[in-house]
């Protein structure tokens, strides 16, 4: 198994802005996943764990420091590549369902498929499959 560093944080901060009021929810984390490993991430409520996924799934941008996907800084990443690496490299399971409510489960399932380019016919028995 190779043990490429998959996901790498260097030295990442992420400050939340409300008024005057600055809220430090990372502060100066460095950590690396390599390929194969499992990640836990675990603190009390408020403690920056969601911050730190969502800068690691590229959902965020810190506030000083740099995320690094399969050795590619993501500060140099237009909306577009990031909007492909999340859809080909990332997945999330969100604590909300964070389906889309003008569409049907069919639709909302089917969604990502076509985001990746899979044909019709491919979508159709995924879908299927899936439901």
């Amino acid at each position: 198994m190779s043990r490429e560093v998959i996901i790498e944080m260097q030295h990442v901060a992420k400050i939340y802005k409300s008024g005057e009021v600055e809220v430090h929810a990372l502060r100066d984390v460095t950590l690396r996943v390599r390929r194969g490993e499992f990640l836990v991430i675990m603190g009390k409520s408020g403690s920056g764990k969601s911050t730190c996924l969502y800068l690691m799934g590229c959902l965020d941008v810190p506030t000083k420091g740099k995320v690094m996907i399969d050795g590619r800084d993501t500060r140099d990443m237009s909306e577009t590549e990031l909007a492909r690496l999340r859809g080909s490299r990332i997945g999330f399971v969100f604590q909300q369902f964070n389906l889309i409510p003008t569409l049907n489960v069919w639709e909302n399932i089917e969604l990502p498929l076509i985001f990746q380019g899979k044909s019709a016919s491919e979508r159709r028995k995924k879908v299927s499959r899936l439901i």
